[in-house]
């Protein structure tokens, strides 16, 4: 499976979808990230010691000119820490994800974040018509724009936010509840005080949902087994109480692109100490905000005495607050405000070319298209 048939089976589940709506705001909309990009043929550890120098969290492969895979700092610790592989020797084609799922900067925007979140992708691969990699979304990126977009809204007129709410809610045909739960959602920024009544606790969240729990004493490759299994960051607890956290990207940073011995490495010495965590009887809507605010990927859930309770990670949250559907609505809602925002500028930058226009004869004007948008081709 090439990267154009993964872009042509997109485009065909769209149209297949009833219900996905006619949108023309493309995924440029989102503003995607520029990519960092790896060879097929380079080592994990090149990766990782690059995706560590650059603060990434994921890697898109490309060979040939177009996109082969993904790596990320979960696959780096599920298929080689687990596994007890050298990073040095191994090639990155043996842990990637190959022929992921990608998109293109002209598909439709609400496509592209309903597909990350209907599949758990927190990162999916934009490329362009030929399959070369000219960007990358990143979850928790869109949904901080999102969330400032409509505090930002906010801070200036309450009532016009809680309008496009409404309209982007009705164009949906949102249920009562679940337009009561985006209300929630969005109360605090639009003096809603429903929060409480519709959001569902952590506690609730959590429930049947096993921790990874680890001592500080144990070494990186147990807590990579166990992180591998459950798909979380391990939490580190000594005498039942939190002590650290030890996520996918610690182990990525701190270990692997070290070359710190696995066995011989304790968890204690990697992790990152005495994290913030919050109680669980926190709402889902309450831990979205904290999120947000501290630009947090997961947080460790303790009783008041210390107890663990658990962790949740920033799809668990947005799963929390509805999952596709809801979601639908709230990222509508912030693109619309987008749409405002750019008419504004359009009209603001008008009005300056014809004020200014004796400068304007004498100086080129400096035009902005559409393409100067997109992320650089690597």
């Amino acid at each position: 499976m090439t990267s154009a048939t993964s872009v042509k089976s997109f485009e065909s589940r769209k149209k297949r979808d009833n219900n996905v709506t006619s949108d023309n705001r493309s995924v440029a909309k989102l503003r995607p990230k520029k990519p960092l990009v790896s060879s097929v043929a380079d080592s994990v550890l090149s990766v990782a010691q690059m995706l560590a120098s650059k603060r990434g969290s994921a890697s898109l492969i490309v060979s040939d000119g177009g996109l082969a895979g993904i790596i990320t700092d979960t696959d780096i610790t599920r298929r080689l820490v687990a596994k007890h592989l050298d990073a040095a020797s191994t090639s990155v084609s043996k842990v990637m994800t190959s022929n992921p799922t990608c998109v293109s900067m002209t598909d439709a925007a609400m496509d592209a974040m309903t597909t990350m979140v209907e599949n758990h992708f927190r990162h999916l691969p934009v490329v362009d018509d030929n399959g070369g990699v000219v960007g990358l979304l990143d979850i928790a990126k869109c949904l901080n724009d999102a969330i400032s977009k409509l505090e930002k809204s906010n801070s200036k007129s309450d009532s016009v936010a809680e309008d496009v709410l409404g309209q982007a809610m009705q164009s949906q045909g949102a249920d009562e509840t679940q337009a009561a739960a985006l209300r929630a959602l969005l109360g605090p920024l639009m003096n809603q005080a429903f929060g409480n009544q519709v959001s569902p606790s952590l506690r609730s969240l959590l429930v049947g949902k096993p921790s990874t729990i680890v001592h500080p004493s144990t070494s990186v490759h147990e807590a990579g087994i166990k992180m591998a299994e459950s798909r979380k960051a391990a939490l580190v607890v000594e005498h039942g109480n939190l002590v650290g956290i030890f996520g996918f990207k610690d182990m990525m940073t701190r270990v692997v692109a070290k070359q710190l011995p696995i066995e011989d490495t304790e968890v204690a010495t990697v992790m990152t100490p005495n994290p913030e965590s919050v109680s669980p009887d926190m709402t889902v809507m309450e831990a979205l905000q904290t999120m947000h605010e501290n630009r947090f990927l997961t947080l460790p859930v303790c009783e008041g005495d210390g107890t663990v309770v658990g962790l949740v990670n920033v799809m668990d949250v947005i799963y929390g607050c509805g999952g596709a559907d809801g979601w639908r609505s709230v990222f509508n809602t912030a693109l619309d405000l987008d749409d405002l925002s750019d008419d504004a500028s359009y009209r603001s930058d008008k009005k300056s070319a014809v004020t200014g226009s004796q400068i304007s004869r004498l100086k080129k004007a400096d035009v902005q298209t559409v393409s100067k948008l997109r992320p650089k081709k690597p």
